[in-house]
C-alpha cells in the first residue's frame, strides 16, 4: 500500500475518535465477531450521510478502492464537510475515482485547509493523475518540509506535469540550499526535463558526496545528457558509493558507446564496487567492439577482471567467445565461476548445455548456481533429471537456482519431484508452487488446487496467489468448492482468486453464486 495512503489511515484514525464519542462501549465491542463478507456497496452509499464522523470517512474510502461510480455525487459535496477526517476520505475516494472535475477543487483544499496535512491532498492529486493540478503543486519542491518536497516530487510525476519542466528549472536556479538542489534534480530528472541540464551539470561541480551528488548523476541520465558522459565515467573512480551506483545507471540510460569505450580502462582497478558498476555499464550498453575487449581480459593475467569480462561477453552476445568461455568453466581455478556460467545462458547457444550439466552434477563449491540457471534460460529439457536431483540438495540456494529452471522449462514430469519437494519443505512453497504454476497443464493445475486445500498458510496462499496468475475457467469447480470452507481467510482468498480468473468483482458468496447461475 502506498506510504502516503498508510500515514493518511493513521491520521483519519485520529481525526475520527477526536471528533467524536464512541457508540458502542467496551462489553459491545468486546462481542463483536468479525465480519465475513464484506459491506455491499449499496450500504456504504448510504453510509456516506451517517452523522457519525467515523462511518462517513470509512464509507469515502472504501467506495473509492471499489472504483464505485454511484458515490460520485455525494462525495463531491462530502469535499466541503465540516470534519476534517470526511474532506479528506472524499478527496483520496474522488482521486481513485478518477473525477477530474474536482481536480480544481482538491488544489484549492491543498492551498487553504489548514486541518488537514497537505500531504493527504498531495497524495489525491497524485492518485488523480490530472497534469492540470502540476502548477498548484510544483511550489511544494520549495518547502522547508524535506517530506512534502518529496511528495511533491512524486505527485508531478504521477500526474505527468512534464509542462511544468521550465518552472521547475528556473525555481530551482534560484535555489541556493543544497538540501534542497537534491529534490530539484529528482524533479527535473524524473520529469525528463532537458531545459535543465546545465544546473544538473553545475550540482556536479561540488564533490560532496552527498544525496545531492547522486541525484544529479541519475538526473542526467534520466534526460539523456551526452555532456555528461565523462563526469558520470569519472564518478565510476571515486569513492562515493551512491555516487557510484547512479554514475552506472546514468551511462546506461543515455546508451552512449562512448562510455563504454571511456569505461573500459577502469576494469584495470582491482577494487570489487567500482569493477562491479563498471562491468554494468560494459555489459549493459550495447557495443560491437565490447566482447572482442573483454576477451582480451580473459587472456591476460588479471584474474580479478575475468569474471567481469566473461558477464561482458555473455551480455554483449558476442557468440565468438562461447568456447573461450567453456573452457575456462570447466577449471576449478577459474575465479567467478558462476559469472562464467551465466555468460554461457546470455549467449544463448545449446551447445553449452553438456558443460553447463557436467558443473551442475560436480561437487564444486563454485559455477553450480550459474549453471542451474543457464539450463532454465537455454530451455534444456534434457538436463531436467540433473535439476531434479539438484532439489534435493543441502544447499538451500542452489534448490532455488534449480527451482527456477525447472520452472523456466516448465515441463510436465518435474511435477512428481516438485510435489515431493512441497510435501518435504513446505516453508518453500513460494518458490516451488511459482515452478508448477509456470507448467501449462491439467496436471500441474491439480496439484495447485491440492496444494490450497491444505490447512497451512504457508502453502495454500502461494497456491491460490498461482491459480489466480493462471486464469484458468477449469479452476472454477475448485473455487465455488472453497466458498464453503469453515475458514475465513481461506474464502476471502477464493474470492480475489475467482476475480482475477473471471474479471467479475463480486464480494459476497451469494453474489458469485448467483453469478454462477446465470452463466449456466
Amino acid at each position: 500500500m502506498h506510504i502516503f495512503f498508510i500515514k493518511f489511515l493513521s491520521f483519519l484514525l485520529f481525526l475520527s475518535f477526536i471528533s467524536c464519542e464512541p457508540k458502542t462501549g467496551p462489553a459491545k465491542l468486546m462481542l463483536e465477531e468479525p465480519m465475513e463478507e464484506e459491506v455491499p456497496s449499496s450500504v456504504l452509499i448510504k453510509n456516506l450521510d451517517s452523522l457519525d464522523v467515523y462511518t462517513r470517512s470509512q464509507a469515502c474510502i472504501q467506495l473509492g478502492s471499489r472504483k464505485e461510480k454511484k458515490a460520485i455525487p455525494k462525495l463531491r459535496i462530502l469535499l466541503g464537510d465540516k470534519e476534517p477526517g470526511v474532506r479528506a476520505g472524499a478527496a483520496i475516494a474522488l482521486s481513485d475515482l478518477g473525477d477530474t472535475s474536482v481536480t480544481i477543487r482538491i488544489t484549492e483544499l491543498l492551498e487553504k485547509d489548514k486541518e488537514n496535512p497537505k500531504d493527504i491532498y498531495l497524495d489525491a492529486l497524485s492518485r488523480m493523475k490530472d497534469p492540470k493540478a502540476g502548477s498548484k503543486i510544483y511550489g511544494f519542491l520549495d518547502s522547508e518540509d524535506s517530506t512534502l518536497r518529496l511528495q511533491a516530487v512524486e505527485a508531478l510525476v504521477q500526474i505527468g506535469a512534464s509542462d511544468q519542466g521550465p518552472s521547475i528549472v528556473k525555481l530551482a536556479s534560484a535555489n541556493k540550499d543544497r538540501e534542497k538542489d537534491k529534490t530539484y534534480a529528482m524533479a527535473i530528472g524524473k520529469l525528463k526535463a532537458k531545459s535543465g541540464e546545465t544546473y544538473l551539470l553545475n550540482l556536479t561541480k561540488i564533490k560532496d558526496d552527498s544525496p545531492t551528488l547522486a541525484a544529479s548523476f541519475l538526473a542526467l541520465g534520466r534526460i539523456k545528457s551526452k555532456l555528461a558522459i565523462e563526469v558520470l565515467v569519472n564518478a565510476l573512480k571515486e569513492n562515493y558509493s551512491k555516487g557510484k551506483e547512479n554514475a552506472s545507471m546514468a551511462l546506461i540510460e543515455i546508451g552512449d558507446t562512448k562510455a563504454v569505450a571511456l569505461s573500459f580502462p577502469l576494469l584495470d582497478i582491482d577494487e570489487a564496487e567500482t569493477r562491479m558498476y563498471v562491468t554494468d555499464v560494459l555489459s549493459e550498453i550495447p557495443a560491437p567492439f565490447a566482447g572482442e575487449r573483454a576477451i582480451q581480459y580473459l587472456n591476460s593475467d588479471k584474474k580479478f577482471a575475468w569474471g567481469s569480462a566473461a558477464r561482458i561477453i555473455g551480455r554483449q552476445r558476442y557468440k565468438s567467445g562461447r568456447e573461450k568461455l567453456e573452457q575456462m568453466l570447466l577449471l576449478d581455478s577459474t575465479p567467478d565461476r558462476d559469472m562464467f556460467a551465466e555468460a554461457l545462458g546470455w549467449l544463448g547457444d545449446k551447445k553449452s548445455i553438456p558443460v553447463l550439466r557436467q558443473v551442475l552434477n560436480s561437487k564444486s563449491k563454485s559455477g553450480r548456481y550459474g549453471s542451474a540457471w543457464s539450463l532454465g534460460i537455454l530451455g534444456a529439457k534434457e538436463a531436467l533429471p540433473d535439476l531434479q536431483n539438484a532439489l534435493k540438495d543441502s544447499d538451500p540456494k542452489l534448490v532455488t537456482f534449480a527451482l527456477e529452471a525447472i520452472g523456466s522449462i516448465a515441463d510436465e514430469s518435474s511435477l512428481p519431484a516438485l510435489k515431493e519437494l512441497l510435501q518435504d519443505r513446505p516453508k518453500m512453497a513460494p518458490q516451488i508452487l511459482s515452478a508448477v504454476g509456470l507448467i501449462k497443464t491439467d496436471a500441474a493445475r491439480l496439484v495447485l488446487e491440492d496444494a490450497a486445500k491444505t490447512s497451512d498458510a504457508n502453502v495454500f496462499r502461494p497456491a491460490f496467489e498461482e491459480i489466480a496468475k493462471r486464469k484458468s475457467m477449469d479452476s472454477l469447480p475448485f473455487l465455488f468448492e472453497m466458498l464453503n470452507v469453515d475458514e475465513t481467510e481461506k474464502r476471502k482468498i477464493t474470492y480475489y482468486a475467482l476475480t482475477a480468473v473471471t474479471g467479475e468483482h463480486f464480494r459476497t458468496k451469494n453474489d458469485w453464486i448467483t453469478w454462477r447461475a446465470n452463466r449456466k
